[in-house]
């Protein structure tokens, strides 16, 4: 028996909480209880990362920068409310249409926003940015990067970039 492709398994523009799915991006956003394994095939990915949601979706690989975007989007008076969620982004080719179909998969009941921790997090974001500023991608702090040289970074044996 086939697998069904994500368009069989959900509905068009379905998405908890009615955030919306602007066309092209996620055919679905879908409530589950328990995160499926990640998969890396030519056909089908599964990618486990955390999903920040206000009126809109977006799905990041990593936990600092999702809480940033959260907490920023919730400081503009056009964001009434936010929430970041343990998520999976799944993406499966559909022969009938031709092409990849995606679909984020929201756990709520795992919401890491407004932690004990938030502030830690926030913390690892920005030295995470002050180690990598030209960087369009978030990556860890190593927490050993004390200046820059003509664009480099100058790398210490101790720890640096305190807050």
């Amino acid at each position: 028996m086939p697998r069904k492709t994500l368009c069989q398994l959900y509905e068009a523009g379905d998405s908890p909480f009615g955030n919306s799915l602007p066309p092209g991006r996620y055919y679905a956003a879908s409530e589950i209880n328990e995160l499926p394994r990640a998969v890396r095939r030519d056909d089908h990915v599964i990618t486990h990362g955390y999903a920040v949601g206000f009126g809109q979706w977006f799905f990041f690989l990593a936990l600092e920068p999702a809480v940033a975007f959260g907490r920023a989007a919730r400081m503009s008076t056009d964001c009434p409310s936010y929430g970041v969620y343990e998520a999976a982004a799944e993406s499966l080719y559909c022969g009938t249409h031709r092409t990849d179909e995606r679909v984020l998969l929201v756990d709520f009941d795992a919401g890491v926003d407004r932690s004990a921790d938030e502030v830690e997090t926030l913390k690892r974001f920005v030295q995470g940015v002050k180690e990598h500023p030209w960087s369009a991608h978030w990556r860890p702090p190593t927490g050993f990067i004390t200046d820059y040289n003509r664009g480099k970074p100058v790398k210490s044996s101790r720890r640096s970039l305190p807050l």
